[in-house]
């Protein structure tokens, strides 16, 4: 003799997460979570990287990349949460009569949380494995660009940046730089801390007294720099800037020898 005991039976995963996303509440979430996360992958793709600075660089090319791909990887994250959170907006509980009073229960959907960890636990894992990826191959570069680098030595002081050229022997107070020629800068301070930021050249490193940091850049593009001291460095650190340009090979070559003419300094 045969029993049906399917009334009896705990409902499987799969089909308590069928049951999930068939409810209205999470059908109308869901549904609104795929239409945030639209609006923000096309702001991703098209409307941001169109804020960011100039790319005057391999290196700042690099970053716009980086902060384009984590934007859209992060968007289904940051769409389905903003989706719960305008659902429970919308469905708090309104008036002045308090809600009928009940037993708090605390209620679990193993399926569901299981597909939101491992979801996003993906998309944290491929935006490590790009950023690695990306900052590698610029690091391979930068080695094998190195042999024909040209040396800038940059000091930071309250509340100026210096550069001295070694191989041109020259000191500015400005950044000119070749396009298509790589750039070692050796990086220190006279005081306190400072941050040199060339902003469109997408690098930024500390400036510690007593201390030589370095960072490459390849410049490719022609155009201003902005440079700027991106660490809390005293009263005026707002000021703490200065201007550069990429410019072309025969224009660094004048500029140089404008400054030579002026006995190394200029002015």
């Amino acid at each position: 003799m045969a029993f049906d005991n399917s009334e009896d039976l705990e409902p499987t995963p799969g089909q308590r997460l069928r049951n999930f996303v068939q409810r209205k509440d999470v059908t109308q979430t869901i549904i609104l979570g795929v239409v945030i996360t639209a609006l923000f992958t096309i702001f991703g793709l098209y409307a941001y990287p169109n804020w960011m600075p100039a790319v005057h660089s391999k290196e700042m090319h690099s970053a716009r990349l980086i902060m384009t791909i984590f934007t859209v990887l992060s968007a289904p994250i940051g769409g389905f949460v903003l989706a719960i959170t305008v659902r429970a907006f919308l469905n708090m509980h309104r008036g002045d009569t308090p809600p009928p009073d009940q037993e708090v229960s605390e209620k679990s959907n193993t399926p569901a949380i299981l597909v939101w960890c491992f979801t996003t636990g993906a998309f944290v894992v491929a935006a490590i494995v790009i950023g690695l990826l990306v900052y590698n191959s610029d690091t391979n570069s930068a080695v094998a660009d190195a042999p024909d680098a040209i040396t800038v030595e940059v000091t930071g002081a309250q509340w100026v940046w210096s550069f001295y050229y070694p191989a041109q022997n020259i000191h500015t107070h400005t950044l000119e730089l070749p396009t298509g020629q790589p750039v070692d800068f050796k990086v220190t301070s006279v005081d306190v801390n400072h941050s040199f930021w060339p902003v469109q050249l997408g690098i930024k490193v500390d400036a510690n007294r007593l201390v030589t940091t370095t960072a490459e850049a390849r410049p490719t593009i022609l155009g201003h720099i902005d440079i700027r001291c991106a660490e809390l460095c005293g009263l005026n650190h707002a000021f703490m800037e200065t201007g550069g340009a990429v410019v072309t090979a025969s224009d660094f070559d004048t500029w140089v020898k404008s400054i030579k003419a002026t006995g190394g300094i200029e002015q």
